[in-house]
């Protein structure tokens, strides 16, 4: 039975299609919206890039943030409240997963709009209205999502990945925790000014990607100082990206809580990775193993799916245990099994100095492929790290 909707916005036929983004808007999306004003069973809600009135069969309170699930978009926007602390839909308790990240055109969308805003500021005669806490958080969120290379070697590649990932957001809180504990025990840094202006704390403060979209939206609020340096089309955009971005980062750390008390073994944590080509799409997955078994051997795998203009889709599984490597590949047909297993000894040749033993091999399994996004646990390796592009 299809759950009703508890937010219903009717769309102006002036905002339809124009004034809205539609991948912001497809069903299954998430959004933040903020409860502006109270008229009844009728509230004022922002949007980020417009305003509208909506019927609302929930308690809320004015200055309210909700998040919410798109059921059904057109000229009426059907909207579910979810529950931020627990990664559930409110309506029914059901779980949410596997999580959404933005998708390849949101994450498209944000980065040009930030290169277009960072730009305009180098570039204008009012720059000189930009404070610069501002111009380093734009700076930061333009660096943050440059392209990845895929025609880079892999050496080349993981360091910047690496950061990406620990930059993410979704660690902010927990790396202060780990930096504040350890500063805790050294007598110069005993006075919270001290922990908050010291070197590391400010580090994590200036990388992390939540803590510059918390210090922009803090900014943003007071919008009066904003408007000498951005006009309305910026504000709009900023504020776009901020909602999109930390709504991503507030459901996988409110899924993460739920994991802990959960029986699987693993914490997953999904990356939309930014692209240079149009035709190929990036999500990394990454398990962290809750606990460590005792007498557990050194091992963990790897899952990429590669999705392409030529090859289409193929599923790439790496198991490392100790010293001993087993790649397979899972394509969709013969013609790709055939393409593939052409270069498979050149890559055994390349492998073979690092590992005492090395195999490699290709199968069709369509099924193993297209299940790739619904394997969320196993419990074969000591840790695993899933990469889709």
């Amino acid at each position: 039975m299809d759950i009703p909707p508890q937010i219903t916005v009717s769309i102006k036929p002036d905002l339809y299609p124009s004034g809205l983004k539609r991948s912001s808007f497809k069903p299954g999306s998430t959004l933040m919206l903020k409860v502006l004003e109270l008229r009844g069973d009728r509230a004022l809600i922002d949007f980020g890039n417009f305003r509208a009135t909506a019927d609302i069969k929930i308690p809320v309170t004015r200055g309210e943030e909700l998040l919410v699930k798109v059921q059904e978009s057109g000229k009426q926007l059907k909207l579910i409240l979810m529950n931020p602390g627990s990664g559930l839909d409110s309506a029914t308790g059901s779980d949410s997963r596997p999580l959404e990240n933005p998708s390849q055109e949101a994450l498209n969308g944000i980065q040009k709009d930030i290169k277009q805003i960072l730009n305009q500021i180098l570039t204008a005669p009012y720059a000189k209205n930009v404070s610069n806490p501002i111009l380093n958080v734009l700076e930061t969120l333009s660096s943050h999502f440059e392209n990845f290379d895929l025609k880079k070697v892999i050496a080349e590649m993981m360091p910047r990945l690496k950061l990406y990932v620990d930059n993410s957001g979704i660690f902010f809180e927990k790396m202060l925790e780990s930096i504040i504990a350890r500063l805790m025990h050294e007598p110069e840094t005993a006075s919270s000014k001290q922990l908050a202006n010291h070197p590391d704390v400010q580090t994590i403060l200036a990388r992390d990607l939540k803590a510059n979209l918390l210090i922009l939206r803090d900014f943003m609020e007071n919008k009066a100082s904003l408007q000498k340096a951005f006009d309305p089309r910026s504000m709009t955009a900023m504020r776009q990206a901020v909602d999109v971005l930390l709504t991503d980062i507030i459901n996988q750390q409110s899924r993460a809580v739920k994991q802990l008390d959960s029986a699987e073994p693993f914490q997953v944590f999904t990356y939309a990775l930014p692209l240079e080509a149009d035709k190929q799409t990036a999500k990394l997955k990454i398990y962290y193993q809750k606990k460590q078994s005792s007498g557990s051997k050194k091992g963990f795998q790897i899952s990429l799916l590669l999705s392409m203009d030529r090859l289409g889709s193929v599923r790439t599984d790496f198991h490392l245990l100790e010293k001993d490597l087993a790649i397979t590949f899972f394509v969709k047909d013969q013609a790709t099994k055939t393409k593939i297993r052409e270069n498979c000894p050149e890559l055994q040749k390349l492998l073979n100095p690092f590992f005492n033993q090395t195999l490699v091999r290709t199968v069709v399994s369509e099924k193993k492929v297209n299940d790739f996004d619904h394997e969320d646990t196993q419990t074969a390796s000591d840790k695993r790290v899933d990469v889709r592009i």
